[in-house]
């Protein structure tokens, strides 16, 4: 869980600091890349860690029969633990090892593009950094979502916590409505806000934007 925990601060730090980067200039544009690449340097060393980690520590695997179309029931299952079944899926389909593999990719890129100044492709790349490594873990514990450590009968999977058909249904048409309002509205957010936000600017809009 610390090394999970190591992971995700690097990570978001990685990112954030690429596009205060791209924000910025002057001193806190220096800060921000010192902050760029010793995050970055971490998430690889520590991603890795995690990654030889996960093949000895126990796993979780059905050992019974999936019926994908019963009703939901957490504890209609036999669960067993053992050692590198968080591996299992990447060993019986190995084209899930393009997830990881995007996730050293876009981190490798970003650090690289980074350090070269060229920060707004480096904020793509570690926002696909960012997929892989979540995709990782992901694909690590399919189907498993919330794994119990005392009951593992009693973990609960893909389908086991899937909602009615009603419930999607709800959720499709909503999703369908608002994301394309979300995006809307986001993207115009980055666009007020886009370019370099620097002592000059904050001076000569003291009174307007701050």
């Amino acid at each position: 869980a610390l090394l999970c925990g190591v992971v995700s601060s690097a990570m978001i730090i990685f990112h954030g600091a690429i596009y205060l980067m791209h924000r910025t200039e002057g001193e806190v544009y220096q800060r921000s890349r010192m902050a760029m690449m010793l995050a970055g340097m971490v998430l690889l060393a520590t991603f890795t860690a995690a990654g030889l980690w996960v093949q000895y520590i126990p796993g979780y695997a059905y050992a019974s029969v999936v019926d994908v179309a019963a009703l939901p029931n957490p504890l209609a299952k036999e669960v067993v633990r053992e050692a590198g079944a968080w591996m299992a899926n990447y060993r019986s389909m190995p084209v899930t090892l393009l997830v990881p593999a995007l996730a050293y990719l876009g981190a490798i890129a970003a650090l690289l593009l980074a350090m070269r100044g060229r920060t707004l492709t480096a904020f793509v790349a570690s926002s696909l950094a960012i997929v892989g490594i979540i995709g990782t873990a992901g694909v690590s514990m399919f189907p498993f979502v919330m794994p119990s450590s005392t009951v593992p009968n009693a973990s609960l999977t893909v389908w086991d916590a899937v909602s009615s058909h009603l419930t999607l249904t709800i959720m499709f048409w909503a999703t369908m409505i608002f994301m394309p309002i979300i995006v809307v509205y986001t993207s115009w957010a980055y666009k007020v806000m886009s370019g370099k936000v620097t002592a000059a600017y904050i001076r000569e809009n003291e009174h307007a934007a701050y």
